[in-house]
């Protein structure tokens, strides 16, 4: 008996590849702003909020990207 297996072309670069390495992202500065109040260390406080600062800006970058893209998909496909 044949097996029939359907086989998903990879999305490198495409709208899943970047929104997954985005929330990677994410996770690795919250991770790293709790690992530095966690530790302490000289100026602790600071160096989480700023690990913080950048997973909201990266957070911000994505789903800016996402609009832009979904627009531009739409525009290309004669919706708007």
């Amino acid at each position: 008996m044949a097996s029939v297996a359907l086989e998903k072309p990879l999305d490198v670069g495409g709208p899943i590849s970047r929104r997954a390495a985005a929330l990677a992202n994410v996770k690795w500065f919250r991770a790293l702003a709790s690992r530095a109040l966690r530790e302490g260390g000289p100026q602790a406080k600071l160096r989480a909020s700023n690990a913080r600062a950048a997973a909201r800006i990266i957070l911000r970058q994505a789903r800016r990207e996402a609009l832009v893209s979904r627009l531009a998909r739409e525009a290309l496909d004669g919706h708007i």
